[in-house]
């Protein structure tokens, strides 16, 4: 009974210890802080202010920062959100985790088919101008850092090159964000040193994007990230729930990409308006 009792008062005594370990890291002092500003223009800025928080709440966990204050200003709120953070070793990439919008979508690129070439444009204003006097609702014209070829969707990358194209893409996109399952780093398999995000879309993004892949064989499609777009792939078969975004990413900017992406995209653009310590 004595030995019993002992043991169990042991494991007491070990849970204790690992639980008030794991209150002191949390409690490390916030030793500075950054002020956020919506987007001005966003139609409901409380709404939007809301969801942000929680965004930035979910990213910070994500990346293992143990305490942290995301506190909305003003009542109702203004628009501005006060983020009071501990010490770190790199305060400009988690400026970036943060202030990171993380919208991703897969898009039809308006072009003639594969085998011919992805049809792209030299400035934004001749591809409008291949669309008539105005740009339509469903459509949109984007910029594009152009590979040296497009290649077969889900068959890797070509290598990045330097010029800067525009693309015309259909709006709205086939699948976005709120479909994503989940998101990785992985190395690229050019044999390079680059990494890029491999992702997996849910039930609802993965019926859309078969239907969609599966009527449009070697047709062009679009990976766009914050309105730009990473990269472009011709449908050389039907594909339901995976893809990537490939690019130069370093390993561990492609590891912060798929946190942003995992957290969620945040409901408008951000800027930082404060950046200072506590006192």
């Amino acid at each position: 009974m004595d030995q019993r009792f002992t043991k169990a008062l042991a494991i007491l005594l070990l849970i204790s210890v690992v639980l008030a370990c794991s209150l002191l890291r949390g409690k490390r002092p916030l030793t500075w802080h950054i002020m956020l500003e919506i987007d001005a223009t966003v139609p409901d800025r409380e709404s939007a202010v809301r969801q942000t928080v929680t965004i930035i709440e979910r990213r910070l966990d994500a990346a293992g920062v143990y305490n942290f204050e995301v506190l909305p200003q003003g009542i109702p709120p203004n628009g501005q959100i006060l983020v009071n953070l501990p010490d770190v070793s790199d305060r400009e990439r988690l400026q970036k985790l943060i202030t990171a919008g993380g919208r991703l979508e897969l898009t039809a690129v308006i072009s003639p088919p594969s085998p011919a070439p992805v049809q792209t444009y030299d400035t934004s204003e001749e591809a409008a101008a291949s669309l008539g006097k105005a740009v339509p609702a469903n459509r949109r014209v984007l910029p594009y850092a152009e590979r040296s070829e497009p290649t077969a969707a889900g068959n890797g990358s070509a290598s990045n090159g330097q010029a800067k194209k525009w693309v015309v893409v259909e709006s709205p996109a086939i699948v976005d964000g709120s479909n994503l399952r989940t998101a990785s780093a992985v190395p690229s398999r050019t044999g390079s040193e680059d990494y890029q995000i491999a992702f997996a879309l849910n039930a609802d993004g993965s019926q859309k994007f078969g239907t969609w892949t599966g009527a449009h064989i070697n047709e062009y499609i679009a990976v766009v990230l914050n309105g730009e777009v990473k990269s472009i792939a011709y449908i050389k078969s039907q594909i339901y729930d995976q893809g990537e975004i490939s690019g130069r990413f370093t390993k561990q900017s492609a590891e912060d990409l798929a946190l942003v992406l995992r957290s969620g995209a945040l409901p408008a653009p951000v800027k930082i308006v404060e950046e200072g310590a506590n006192k």
